[in-house]
């Protein structure tokens, strides 16, 4: 778990300051589609009162579900302190009451009562089966599941179409000092991870039920969201 923490402190470090801008334009405008599939997810969840989001990064997610639930207590999570301070002027800016942020590791989340847990672009770096365990003992009966992530495609032509968006994306994020670690390694962790099977596994073996898993256009990114038995 501390490698892997590791791996992740150093892929991120020093990127907060131009992550939002970054992650909107490298997946090519999709992760806003995304984000509002999480948030019509959300849905399902009637009037929440707590919402936990587990590796919140600048707040994107975060902020957006505390204004759709004005009433509810938000929180987030980030290993990087230095996205948190981001996220912490994104709520100022914005003057969102309801969210508060902490520094934390999702592994090490284990306080709290929950209706709602998501987690954007969390579940390829984790110990999913340890995540999930410990959403179970926060979620209260009846609550919502959301995580979303990167996949590789299963389809020929659309990994064809991924390699090459790869090939012109490396070098361009390689001209970026603080992109440089991430542009080596994330596209390799993608192709070995398979936390979507092993997400719904471990939903199941936690007491979840009505596991979904919605793969998204091109087959590059994946929701998965069950509801607490």
């Amino acid at each position: 778990m501390e490698n892997q923490h590791n791996l992740v402190k150093k892929i991120f470090a020093t990127t907060g300051s131009s992550y939002d801008a970054v992650v909107t334009m490298t997946t090519l405008w999709q992760d806003r589609r995304w984000k509002k599939r999480i948030l019509e997810i959300a849905d399902l969840c009637e009037n929440p009162q707590r919402i936990l989001d587990l590796a919140c990064g600048t707040g994107i997610l975060t902020c957006a579900l505390a204004r759709k639930f004005p009433n509810s207590t938000v929180v987030g999570i980030d290993l990087q302190e230095e996205y948190l301070e981001y996220a912490r002027a994104k709520k100022m800016k914005c003057n969102i009451k309801n969210v508060e942020f902490y520094q934390g590791s999702a592994e090490e989340t284990k306080g709290g009562n929950y209706d709602l847990i998501t987690a954007s672009y969390l579940p390829k770096y984790v110990d999913i089966h340890v995540v999930v365990g410990n959403c179970s003992r926060m979620m209260n009966p009846g609550g919502l599941f959301i995580f979303h992530d990167f996949v590789y495609p299963d389809k020929e032509i659309l990994r064809k179409l991924y390699r090459l968006y790869w090939f012109f994306l490396k070098p361009l994020l390689q001209v970026s000092e603080p992109w440089r670690v991430m542009s080596s390694e994330l596209k390799g962790i993608i192709q070995r991870t398979q936390w979507v099977s092993n997400t719904h596994e471990a939903l199941e073996k936690y007491g979840f039920t009505n596991v979904q898993v919605e793969i998204q256009r091109f087959q590059v990114a994946a929701i998965v969201y069950a509801v607490k038995e």
